[in-house]
């Protein structure tokens, strides 16, 4: 997931009254819930939690809660672990540094619990958001709890160390179990509505990263060439947790955010994006991270968004980058790259034709410190609240 510098959380305040309009032909899903959801990061969380006690998060949580709820969302998409650290009362992971600047720090009170509690009483569905493999952003296990377990398995095939830094390692049965055990200790402790694991799986496509893995499992009798056998280690993975969130409360849905690029994902990162979307058993929902606007000249909004449609025979929701407004575009060619300093209205218009385009259940903003009192998120709101999803 792409990261940005925070804005002041002193946001979400009026709301406009421009509307947008849109050209494709369709019609409003009135009959099922459009999920419209907004990621809040660790570090946005961090914002919260750093230096503030128990009554003080409760209340700046219930004041955010309440506005994102007034203004249209029925979702809220938070990050509870990014680095194989913890914003809830583990038994696996270690307090995140993120909590209060120190990992595996005391918990003097549980944000995950009190973000249910209150995401459902503003009406809100709680979806906790997850990086199951990732440990660390450097490759200091010196910066790691004494209680991280990727600590006591520095030098052990269960970590993967490169220039990325620390990983889980997907090949792993001690990894897979571990990462088990956190999804059914946040699904058995917690009235969260949703798990959603993010867009980071394998580190690198280098053949060094795995070697050993990767031997042994060729000496066992092993026939999948590496690439083949990368993505069926994910694959497992997926299907695993989806069991596992289904065991404890069927009612729980289960997804992935993957980046946008199809070929990519699968050739590069080794998930199998379309295996999930098509085949029952892996995910409820898929929500790639279409971050590009409608003149980008390498994936353009409009194309990218229509090829998931086709693609995904489960619930399809849509990333949309709010993050962008008023920035260059670096990446999307000459046309594009001036389109978010230029117009005001473009994720409003995402929203609007994804409400019309077939097989689109959803979208996740992204993220919450974007939401300001800009005309690009007062139009979004305009937009959301006059739309019958």
């Amino acid at each position: 997931m792409y990261k940005k510098i925070i804005f002041p959380l002193a946001i979400l305040l009026m709301l406009s009254l421009c509307s947008c309009t849109n050209q494709e032909i369709g019609s409003d899903k009135a009959d099922n819930k459009f999920i419209k959801s907004v990621w809040i990061t660790y570090y946005e969380l961090s914002e919260f939690t750093k230096g503030r006690d128990e009554e003080t998060f409760s209340k700046t949580i219930n004041s955010a809660f309440e506005t994102l709820s007034k203004k249209g969302f029925n979702r809220v998409t938070v990050q509870v672990r990014p680095f194989a650290d913890a914003f809830y009362k583990s038994s696996y992971f270690p307090t995140s540094a993120y909590f209060s600047g120190v990992q595996g720090s005391e918990m003097t009170y549980d944000p995950l619990d009190i973000i249910v509690s209150i995401a459902h009483k503003h009406n809100l569905s709680i979806e906790a958001w997850i990086n199951p493999y990732r440990v660390s952003s450097n490759t200091d296990f010196d910066e790691l709890a004494d209680s991280n377990i990727a600590l006591s398995w520095k030098d052990t095939d269960n970590v993967i160390v490169c220039d990325g830094g620390i990983y889980f390692n997907p090949a792993s049965n001690e990894v897979n179990e571990l990462i088990l055990n956190g999804i059914k200790e946040i699904t058995q402790n917690y009235e969260v509505d949703s798990i959603c694991f993010d867009d980071y799986f394998y580190p690198s496509s280098s053949k060094k990263i795995d070697s050993n893995s990767y031997k042994n499992y060729t000496k066992n009798g092993g026939e999948m060439n590496l690439d083949d056998w990368r993505r069926d280690n994910v694959n497992r993975m997926v299907k695993s947790v989806y069991k596992a969130v289904k065991s404890v409360n069927e009612n729980v849905t289960f997804g992935i955010s993957p980046a946008a690029n199809i070929e990519n994902d699968y050739s590069s990162l080794y998930a199998d994006v379309e295996l999930w979307s098509k085949e029952k058993g892996y995910v409820d929902y898929i929500c790639p991270q279409i971050y590009f606007g409608f003149q980008n000249e390498n994936q353009p909004f409009m194309k990218t968004a229509k090829t998931w449609a086709q693609m995904a025979d489960c619930d399809l929701y849509v990333a949309l980058p709010l993050y962008k407004q008023g920035a260059e575009d670096e990446f999307a060619g000459d046309q594009g790259f001036n389109e978010f300093v230029n117009n005001n209205n473009i994720i409003s218009r995402q929203f609007t034709y994804l409400t019309k385009l077939d097989n689109v259940s959803g979208i996740y903003v992204f993220s919450y410190s974007s939401l300001g009192d800009n005309d690009e998120t007062n139009n979004l709101y305009s937009a959301m609240q006059k739309s019958s999803v």
